[in-house]
């Protein structure tokens, strides 16, 4: 069978081309210039692709604001579009009418077209309606042409891929076949870091399983002040965790969540729920990952019930530590752990080894829920020492005062002097306009308090807001030019 040779000839060139050349040319110089003059074009290609890609990000950026335009120019008129110009401008000359870092931003782009059409000789001296469908078309002109161009440049990016794809080049080249590659299993989520061996963690310690020492479980004393220090070194539970955590309970229905012992009438025979019990084996022998010491599962878990008995969610919690306390006997019991444990959950005739796993279950969820509750309410009882926001000045000599506005801007604005030449009176009105909004969009008690221009008063309305409402309100008194003064001597000041 002959060999097929015709997939090749896509290959641009290669060092052994049979190429003629004058004989006063080395051949192996001249397809080294060859190759270079190829590496450049196919360079200036891609550069050419990747600015046709650009303008198609640019211009699906721009026609929704087109779209904007056109709709609020058909509502509202030429008033709209005069507050756009004036609004766009205020805002390049913030910037010192520089462009972005990246070059004329989408709203510097918008305002030369707008500026571009006011300019226009059909639209000069055109006033009223006629100005209004006059400015609607000509941005709807403008839109058409975006979209044409953005279709145009569609189909060039589209040739050019297609004519690059027709040559065999190192870009496309791509793995078909390894043959060292095995398929092998996903691997289980790599462990969350071991905590800090130096300090403490929540653990509980079973001597024997059937003894009934087992029972004396040590959970870390939360009233330490190094707490806070050991929960930090605990890694939370993942989702795995918390699956495990959420599978049927263990403890029978029958038993509340006050109880901290099981009664002494409890009969494993008829009351263990055997069913959870299976549930968690199929789990484990899925998640080995959660059996792995460098996991924390242990801790992780009993953090997790310590959170969700803060959060009131008491079945959740119970449900948390009774996960817990099986992973720890698992791997206390030894290398079998895990068949060991369940055999004598659910297969033991006395029942005592089931007694003890669940009455320290029960023993531990009660400690949890009464430091719970403890920690809740010295909170509640302590809870005077919020943050707050305050406004303080650092020179003792500073006074702060504040500039309230009269009102709204008057509907002509008159500039004299310097000002006449410097600034433009829509683009005054419309900070005016915009400052006026600002203050009235304050609360009616914060407005008051400025009205009255006493910092005591102003600093008590700002005490008693929440931390990101106040800090929102002194932004904006410093946007608004409310503050009558914007040095470094004014800071937020945040207190307890």
């Amino acid at each position: 069978m002959p060999l097929n040779y015709s997939k090749w000839d896509n290959l641009e060139l290669s060092d052994d081309s049979d190429i003629e050349v004058h004989p006063n040319i080395d051949k192996k110089s001249f397809i080294r210039w060859k190759q270079r003059d190829i590496h450049e074009k196919r360079d200036q290609r891609k550069a050419e692709k990747d600015a046709l890609r650009a303008e198609i990000d640019t211009n699906n950026a721009l026609a929704p604001r087109l779209d904007e335009l056109v709709q609020h120019t058909k509502t509202e008129g030429s008033a709209y579009y005069s507050r756009e110009v004036a609004k766009l401008s205020a805002g390049r000359q913030e910037r010192g009418n520089k462009d972005g870092p990246d070059g004329p931003t989408t709203d510097d782009m918008i305002l030369s077209l707008l500026l571009q059409i006011q300019q226009q000789d059909n639209v000069k001296g055109k006033t009223g309606d006629d100005l209004d469908q006059l400015l609607v078309s000509e941005l709807e002109g403008h839109k058409q042409k975006l979209a044409a161009r953005q279709t145009q440049i569609n189909f060039e990016l589209e040739q050019m891929e297609k004519e690059d794809s027709k040559k065999i080049t190192s870009d496309g080249i791509r793995e078909g076949w390894n043959s060292g590659y095995v398929a092998k299993a996903e691997p289980e989520p790599q462990p969350k870091p071991a905590a800090d061996k130096g300090k403490k963690k929540a653990e509980t310690v079973i001597e024997t399983l059937n003894s009934p020492s087992a029972s004396t479980s040590k959970v870390a004393d939360a009233d330490d002040d190094e707490g806070d220090d050991e929960d930090d070194n605990i890694p939370e539970a993942d989702d795995v965790m918390r699956q495990f955590a959420n599978l049927p309970s263990c403890v029978p229905s029958s038993i509340p969540l006050s109880a901290s012992t099981l009664p002494s009438n409890f009969d494993t025979a008829k009351s263990l729920n055997v069913g959870a019990f299976e549930t968690a084996l199929q789990f484990l022998s899925k998640h080995k990952i959660l059996l792995s010491a460098n996991n924390n599962t242990t801790d992780s878990l009993l953090l997790e019930a310590f959170n969700a008995q803060i959060a009131s969610n008491s079945s959740l919690a119970r449900r948390c530590v009774e996960k817990a306390l099986m992973i720890q006997y698992c791997n206390k019991l030894g290398p079998d752990g895990v068949n060991l444990f369940f055999r004598r959950m659910v297969g033991s005739k006395d029942g005592r080894a089931s007694v003890v796993y669940l009455n320290d279950v029960l023993a531990t969820y009660s400690r949890i829920r009464d430091r719970s509750k403890a920690l809740s309410e010295q909170q509640s009882s302590s809870g005077a020492g919020e943050e707050q926001i305050q406004l303080v000045a650092e020179d003792e000599n500073t006074v702060i005062g504040f500039e309230i506005p009269d009102g709204p801007p008057p509907e002509v604005i008159e500039l004299e002097g310097e000002a006449k030449e410097k600034l433009d009176p829509e683009a005054v009105k419309a900070w005016l306009q915009k400052r006026w909004d600002i203050f009235t969009g304050f609360p009616e008690e914060f407005q008051e308090a400025l009205k009255s221009k006493d910092l005591t008063k102003v600093n008590k309305v700002l005490g008693n807001m929440k931390i990101d409402q106040a800090e929102e309100m002194v932004a904006l008194l410093d946007q608004a030019g409310i503050l009558n003064f914007s040095s470094p001597e004014v800071r937020d000041e945040t207190g307890r």
